[in-house]
């Protein structure tokens, strides 16, 4: 899979990245690791499921980070943000998928756990997504906000695209 997505990328003088995270820490934490990629063109965040879609189809991205839980609308102060999607990633590769979209995607989720009635482990998720999204897909990393090991492992899938 890296070599289909690093040989399309290295046609690419300069990449845009599209962050869909609903977390501001995490989102600028991303935003600043993508910043200091100098083939990195573009960054653009969005904060919902909605929001989210409705961009990848509107603009052309290159690299794509996904959150896995994340609510349906933008949070503001006038409206909550509709239901939170546990499972908004998956979704999103799922309609990537059925649009024959081609974006490669890390997940990039802080939680180890996922659902409510039934309940998915980070390792069970990782699996399904591999096995339903391999055109997309590439990897699921743990983010710890205090941590850096993140970061070594966002650095890895990267230099596997050749970008720097």
């Amino acid at each position: 899979m890296y070599t289909y997505y690093k040989n399309e990328i290295l046609g690419v003088n300069l990449l845009n990245v599209l962050i869909i995270e609903d977390d501001p820490n995490k989102a600028k934490q991303l935003n600043e690791f993508f910043s200091n990629i100098k083939d990195v063109k573009l960054i653009t965040s969005k904060k919902s499921y909605k929001t989210g879609l409705k961009e990848i189809f509107r603009s052309k991205y290159h690299f794509l980070v996904l959150d896995m839980s994340m609510p349906t609308f933008d949070i503001s102060t006038e409206a909550g943000g509709g239901k939170v999607m546990h499972f908004g990633g998956k979704e999103i590769l799922r309609q990537l998928r059925r649009k024959k979209v081609s974006i490669p995607t890390v997940v990039v989720t802080q939680f180890e756990s996922f659902g409510e009635e039934k309940k998915m482990t980070l390792d069970k998720l990782k699996e399904e997504l591999q096995l339903e999204f391999s055109d997309n897909y590439i990897k699921t990393i743990y983010y710890n906000p205090a941590g850096i090991e993140w970061k070594h492992e966002l650095q890895d899938v990267v230099d596997n695209f050749g970008v720097k």
